[in-house]
């Protein structure tokens, strides 16, 4: 006899939330659940076989109404053929990444663009970001702190980075209530880490508005009270230009002072654990509540919790 399951145990076993598993059904009739006496569902092995199935297609760029009416059988055929698809997907990503390393060591530019670009287009936009700029320009980093890169060739790859990144091109989908707000403070040119946010949140469909690098807290915050925005994200990645212990108390405090409503902070580049980046921010009037985000991975589940 098929032993029936909760959807708790559900949840459990794929790593989403109850309340993403009856939307399946409500919106997309992913499941046709049997009821108990006192109306629980009650779920088949099969169906947590499909669910199973379904969030690591859905983990690798599919969307749910795209597979909800999958059969078990058509599900594991789909995930066969993305295994291959990433066993293929993985030896590019590392043949492009060795030839970029070897253009970057004799400044070969044009070789650069061109790699750059056909990672670009041979991979989806969140594969790109996580499997190509990220992983790189990490390594670049730590090669120039080495003294084995230069600033120069630093430079050279971030610019085509970008770039490329503004070619992606995603529509700015979601509800333009609820933007979320993308720029750096004033002295701070870290760039891309916003430009590769701008991304991810197109990647899950909220509404961006990408106002840059550099801002006077003044000037940005005059932009907020005219967006009337609500969530604000700030990367505040430190460099020798710009340091994060020193400057964000001040730089924040001045934002609170100006602001006519209340914002969520995302800061962008920071751990709030880590011994090198914690700083006793002071309570804000306007500022209602603060996120370090220390990673892109962090931003991402940010992202998901916030549209639930």
């Amino acid at each position: 006899m098929d032993k029936k399951l909760s959807i708790k145990v559900i949840s459990n076993a794929c790593g989403v939330l109850p309340h993403t598993i009856r939307t399946w059904e409500r919106r997309y009739q992913t499941f046709s659940p049997e009821r108990s006496a006192s109306g629980q569902r009650l779920y088949s092995q099969d169906d947590l076989a499909r669910a199973r199935l379904i969030v690591l297609l859905i983990g690798h760029g599919f969307s749910i109404s795209q597979i909800s009416d999958h059969s078990l059988e058509d599900l594991k055929e789909a995930v066969s053929d993305l295994v291959q698809e990433i066993d293929e997907s993985s030896f590019m990503i590392k043949r492009g990444c060795q030839n970029l390393f070897e253009f970057i060591e004799n400044y070969s530019v044009e070789n650069i663009a061109k790699e750059i670009e056909y990672l670009r287009l041979s991979l989806g936009a969140r594969d790109f970001i996580f499997h190509v700029i990220l992983p790189v320009m990490r390594e670049i980093g730590i090669l120039v702190s080495k003294g084995k890169y230069s600033v120069s060739q630093e430079h050279i790859i971030s610019s085509i980075m970008r770039a490329q990144l503004a070619l992606l091109n995603l529509p700015n989908l979601g509800n333009e209530d609820q933007s979320v707000i993308l720029a750096t403070p004033e002295g701070n040119l870290h760039e891309l880490s916003i430009l590769i946010a701008d991304v991810l949140c197109r990647i899950h469909r909220t509404s961006t508005v990408y106002l840059g690098a550099s801002h006077p807290a003044d000037c940005l915050t005059k932009a907020l009270n005219a967006l009337k925005a609500k969530t604000v994200v700030l990367g505040v990645l430190s460099s020798d230009k710009w340091d994060f212990e020193k400057k964000i108390t001040g730089y924040l405090k001045e934002m609170d002072q100006l602001l006519d409503h209340e914002i969520t902070l995302v800061l962008g580049g920071v751990s709030k654990t880590s011994k090198s980046t914690v700083v006793d921010l002071p309570k804000y009037k306007k500022i209602k509540s603060i996120h370090y985000l220390n990673n892109f991975e962090e931003f991402e589940e940010f992202l998901i919790e916030r549209v639930r």
